[in-house]
């Protein structure tokens, strides 16, 4: 069994999610990419991975933070840390931030896309070392 950290990564936007896919897997670790919460959540199921990188809007403008939210209320994955890359903000005009909105994004960490390749690895090594 390999020790490299698994991390997986949850967007509908195939470039982008391919684009991380590849950054973080060049850096030392093992990335999964679905495009869907159905999907994730399977892959959460099975193969629990160390870190879930999370977009928000997906088929709903919610789907990230609900995923989110059941994931960290489930006594099995609530210890998966779980890191927001979105363009909500941009998109919506809504800002959100663990500090002012923990109660409902419970994600241990939150960027807005894009994220430059640097501060990514440094958001995901400070999650998962």
């Amino acid at each position: 069994m390999s020790d490299k950290k698994k991390i997986l990564i949850i967007d509908d936007d195939q470039d982008y999610g391919e684009a991380l896919k590849i950054v973080l897997g060049n850096n030392g670790f093992y990335v999964d990419h679905l495009l869907n919460i159905q999907d994730g959540r399977k892959s959460i199921e099975e193969a629990m991975p160390d870190l879930i990188i999370l977009d928000v809007m997906m088929d709903k403008h919610t789907d990230g933070f609900d995923l989110c939210y059941k994931l960290k209320h489930d006594e099995k994955y609530k210890s998966i840390p779980i890191l927001m890359v979105t363009a909500v903000t941009d998109k919506t005009g809504f800002k959100f931030s663990p500090e002012t909105d923990g109660e409902y994004l419970q994600a241990d960490d939150y960027v807005s896309k894009p994220v430059p390749a640097a501060e990514l690895l440094q958001r995901v090594r400070k999650l998962i070392g």
